[in-house]
């Protein structure tokens, strides 16, 4: 037990725009639990300017000592002190344009440049807005007031309770909030519009900047039809009485789950029906959906410590999946999960540099590396497989009893696998221990053997490793053969009696495997694939796990664009996903060999056949997923030189021109393709659209056209445009992750970085989750001497908190160097 706990801090914040500054004070309650002369709270980018304890009913002056390097505020004081005390603290910090802390955020009403001040809190940022214990286990209640300019407003997680003018000013008090932890306080100051409606008792908000509050009206529904259902599903009502959803114009990660004042980019909350995208609403429903389900999963029941982040996201991701597919099935949401969750956590699990879910945490800085694909993907990946194993049901009990028994409180992975173990009677510890505690996952190689199908494991890896690899998972089997599944737990090798044509293991993708066929029995599948005789999930599979097999050197290119050809009457869009994404890989990873010409001619007669059969229009009552494939196929055929879809998107665009109006899920391939075919007067053009589009949706469509030229000097003036002050800091990123898909553009980003890491690294701020998103771009190379060029630089010029990041990209440059000398080595 900690000597000295928070019990409530009691928070008044006053905000200056003139200087960007703010001024705090702050009552802090405390509990000492054994007498002490020294009490140590976290502080980062505060000037201290008075602090005394209040023990006993006398005043005892502290002596101040800030550590910047540990982020800690350490007070002296001149005798013991023990039991309840209060420690009155005053202070003032700078209102950052890092993203992170208390901070401003710029943007433009009615032609003119404003400024709004908002929290970012997660994972270790409170200690930038006021001294407190800044980790998750350190739970208080929080009276906060705000003291504003009068022509703004305060939000905060709690209602108001009174507003006094005082002069020039506005005083906000708010209602003292639920027992909590410091990352998920909220303070706002700015001029905002409120949507609103009500669910039951609770007051639902949109907030926005001015002028764009009727872009709110799908957040709202979204929102009231997403609390309806999480509370059905947890039985356990919202306890806030009141939820605000908030537009940010500058944010760094997609949105944050403060308590009743949920946070979000105005990209993920806002949506014009006229010029928004099927993708753009489908990411708003989910987003919503993952930060409500927060409320109850980290908000109402919270992590001990930060090695079960994943407690919070993977359940979010989980979750949200649940409740978007439950209100529209006919997204396929869970279908779709397979592309927007298993496959990132595959892909990044595959890697020697990846890390357990529950991993060991020491430091903010280890704490920003692991909001991945693990704590994430893999995690929500994870649960999907253990629902399946132990029932929905019994998921949904042990999910409600966990909560129950630890709300308003912290708890572990243990408590949560105690529960569900309970409330299923099955091994839920013994088996998920060996998915969370261990790094990796396991490739199952079946092959059939007198009348039986013998199932062994090992752990997967796309750098194949001298070293035998130690890992040894209990897997909740499944195994189709032909019309009947059979189920088992398999622990490190197994037999199955086989008495049919044909089999296929982890049936319906419910486990967080891969599996290798022997070659006739992957043979028989591909027929299968042909004839549509089993499920899309399944024909996902066969592909996705062929593709790693092919990326690893364990199967030849050639086999794969032989077996790819099975899928050429597939009309599935998760499927078709999984091709286009592997078949774009290939484009980009072979551009400038030999044989690219043939690579690129195969892409293009593969995609031309599919979408012969989509077209570019609409058709009535088609599935949404549509759309999503349409685009996805345009803009491939763009960049693969397709005559008709250039001349096409050519037309549309100039149409666009003639009468504002285009197909909003045609929007960003039209540009793009545009672009492919442009010049400097077509680059110009894009970026006057650029400065003139009316939303931040329609602004990013533009900004990434512009990293799809050919034309060497445009795309280097792309690059000089990203850093430039018409960029946002939160958009940086858009033309990096668009250049580095280009092949004519690839080339460009590592030179770009090395020549501006100062400035990148100055103008994210250490700590900014963007920083490890730009030394991740460098991971699609596939050239050795530039992967020790990069090793090297970044030894000379280390951040804490990349040096995961870094790893995985380096691992990922070696995986592509290999992969490209093998195919070499096949082509001749």
């Amino acid at each position: 037990m900690k000597t000295v706990a928070p019990i409530n801090y009691d928070l008044e914040f006053e905000t200056d725009f003139g200087n960007f500054m703010f001024r705090g004070k702050e009552k802090i309650q405390i509990k000492i639990s054994r007498p002490t002369r020294q009490i140590i709270l976290n502080a980062a980018e505060l000037q201290i300017k008075d602090c005394t304890v209040i023990s006993n009913q006398k005043r005892l002056k502290a002596k101040v000592r800030l550590d910047a390097k540990n982020e800690e505020l350490i007070l002296n004081l001149p005798g013991r002190i023990s039991g309840s005390a209060v420690l009155v603290i005053d202070f003032v910090g700078t209102l950052n344009d890092q993203l992170i802390g208390f901070y401003r955020s710029k943007y433009e009403y009615q032609g003119k440049e404003r400024h709004l001040a908002t929290t970012q809190f997660e994972a270790a940022d409170a200690r930038r807005a006021f001294p407190c214990w800044d980790e998750p286990e350190a739970k208080a209640t929080f009276d906060v007031s705000l003291l504003v300019d009068n022509n703004l407003t305060a939000i905060s997680n709690m209602p108001v309770v009174s507003k006094k003018r005082l002069g020039k000013k506005t005083l906000y008090r708010f209602d003292k909030t639920p027992i909590m932890s410091t990352y998920l306080l909220y303070l706002g100051v700015g001029e905002f519009e409120f949507l609103q409606g009500k669910l039951g008792k609770t007051l639902v908000r949109i907030v926005t900047t001015r002028g764009k509050k009727s872009q709110g009206k799908m957040a709202l529904l979204f929102t009231k039809q997403f609390l309806a259902y999480f509370q059905n599903y947890f039985k356990i009502p919202y306890p806030l009485p009141k939820l605000d959803m908030i537009a940010i114009p500058d944010f760094a990660s997609g949105a944050m789950e403060n308590w009743g004042a949920i946070t979000f980019r105005e990209t993920v909350l806002l949506y014009d029906p006229k010029t928004s995208s099927t993708d753009t609403m489908q990411h708003i429903a989910e987003v919503i959906a993952h930060e409500l389900a927060h409320q109850w999963f980290g908000n109402l029941v919270t992590m001990k410590w930060w090695n079960d982040l994943w407690l919070n996201e993977s359940f979010a991701t989980f979750m949200a999946t649940k409740a978007v597919d439950k209100i529209y099935p006919g997204w396929d949401f869970w279908d779709q999960f397979l592309i927007s969750e298993m496959t990132g956590g595959l892909s990044l699990d595959s890697l020697k540099s990846s890390h357990p879910i529950d991993v060991t945490v020491k430091s903010p800085a280890d704490v920003r590396q692991i909001f991945d694909e693990i704590s994430y993907n893999k995690g929500g990946s994870v649960l999907m497989m253990l629902e399946s194993f132990i029932g929905q049901e019994n998921f949904r009990r042990g999910l409600h009893n966990y909560l129950k028994k630890h709300e308003y409180s912290n708890a572990t992975t243990e408590d949560l696998w105690n529960s569900l173990g309970s409330t299923s009677r099955k091994p839920v510890r013994q088996m998920m221990n060996t998915w969370v505690r261990q790094i990796g996952y396991p490739i199952i190689e079946a092959t059939l053997y007198d009348s039986k199908i013998k199932l062994s494991q090992k752990r997967f890896l796309l750098e194949a490793s001298a070293k035998p690899q130690r890992g040894s998972w209990m897997i909740p089997i499944s195994v189709r053969v032909e019309d009947k599944v059979i189920t088992k737990m398999m622990k490190n090798s197994t037999t199955i009696p086989y008495h049919g044509n044909w089999f296929k293991v982890n049936d319906g993708q419910k486990g967080f495997y891969r599996v290798r066929y022997d070659e006739d029995s992957l043979g028989k599948l591909g027929k299968l694939v042909e004839e549509k005789r089993i499920s899309n999930l399944d024909r996902w599979s066969i592909h996705h796990d062929l593709t790693a097999l092919v990326l690893s050197n364990q199967y030849p290119l050639k086999y794969y664009l032989d077996f790819v050809r099975h899928y050429e009457e597939e009309d599935d869009y998760v499927v078709l996903s999984d091709i286009v994404g592997f078949l774009n890989f290939l484009y980009v990873a072979l551009s400038g060999e030999k044989f690219w010409e043939e690579i690129k001619e195969f892409n293009r007669c593969f995609m031309s056949i599919v979408f012969q059969r989509i077209g570019w229009n609409p058709v009535k009552g088609e599935k949404a997923t549509q759309a999503l494939l349409r685009s996805s196929l345009i803009n491939s055929l763009g960049k693969l030189d397709d005559k008709d879809v250039s001349t096409e998107s050519q037309e549309r665009f100039s149409n666009l021109l003639r009468t504002k109006s285009l197909n909003p899920d045609l929007r960003s391939v039209v540009y793009s393709n545009v672009a492919w075919n442009g010049n400097l007067k077509t680059y110009q053009l894009l970026v006057s659209m650029y400065h003139k589009a009316p939303t931040q949706e329609e602004k990013i469509r533009f900004l990434g056209s512009l990293s799809n030229f050919k034309e060497k000097q445009l795309l280097e003036k792309t690059l000089a445009f990203a850093l430039s002050k018409n960029v946002r800091t939160q958009s940086l990123f858009v033309p990096i992750a668009r250049m580095v898909a280009n092949p004519y553009g690839k080339d460009l980003v590592w030179p770009w970085i090395r020549k501006n890491w100062k400035g990148l690294v100055k103008r994210f701020g250490v700590g900014n989750p963007l920083l490890n998103r730009i030394i991740g771009s460098v991971s699609v190379s596939s050239n050795l001497q530039k992967e020790k060029e990069i090793r090297s630089f970044f030894a000379k010029h280390h951040v804490p908190g990349t040096e995961m990041k870094l790893a995985q990209s380096l691992e990922r440059i070696r995986i592509h160097a290999k992969f490209l000398e093998s195919v070499r080595k096949e082509y001749g």
